[in-house]
């Protein structure tokens, strides 16, 4: 019996690997049952024997990716929780880091930032809808950086904080046009100096007038 379970548990695992791929490269909307099967290798059956729909199969790859940025996240959002006035260079880290993280983690890390850059894009309700929730969720950002910036009204704040998540998203998932613009000069690819270069430019931002 348990050998079955594990049979199982890896077969949709495999799925799920096989769906965030095909997603990663060509968007959540025009991947199809019929594409996951035969890259999968398996018969469309086999899919709905553990997924009730694409778009089940679609939340199921969604929940596991996000889940594993917010545990990123987690860490750094909880040191900043337990500070009175939180400090804005960690505060802007916690911003710019679990997506750099997440990238930095060998060809799987690399897959799952490309999946979530493609989710947050898609006009999908059903995912649309997920993503907004999360979005809901990042209001203890705006409590944090309400703290760190106390002169700043809450409308202010959400304003730089949605440039900020901007100036997250070109670093982490448009580098390769940055590699372009500058004939090579700025190395995209490095996590570190990613991470510190855009902390700088958005901690300019949040302290400008």
């Amino acid at each position: 019996m348990a050998k079955t379970a594990k049979k199982i548990g890896s077969s949709a695992e495999r799925l799920l690997k096989v769906t965030e791929a095909l997603c990663a490269e060509h968007g959540l909307e025009s991947v199809s049952m019929r594409d996951i099967a035969k890259a999968a290798g398996v018969s469309p059956s086999v899919i709905y024997h553990h997924y009730e729909s694409r778009i089940d199969l679609l939340m199921a790859v969604f929940r596991q990716r996000f889940g594993m940025l917010l545990a990123l996240r987690a860490p750094l959002v909880a040191e900043l929780e337990a500070q009175a006035v939180p400090d804005v260079d960690k505060f802007l880290y916690s911003i710019m880091a679990p997506i750099a993280f997440m990238r930095s983690k060998g060809e799987d890390g690399a897959m799952a930032s490309r999946f979530i850059a493609r989710a947050l894009m898609s006009s999908l309700p059903e995912i649309k809808a997920e993503v907004d929730a999360g979005i809901r969720g990042m209001r203890e950002t705006v409590d944090i950086a309400q703290r760190a910036f106390p002169h700043l009204s809450r409308e202010e704040i959400c304003w730089r904080l949605h440039f900020t998540f901007g100036v997250e998203h070109m670093t982490h998932w448009d580098n390769e046009r940055l590699e372009i613009m500058s004939d090579g000069l700025c190395n995209a690819r490095s996590v570190e100096e990613s991470i510190t270069r855009a902390v700088a430019f958005a901690k300019a931002a949040f302290l400008a007038p």
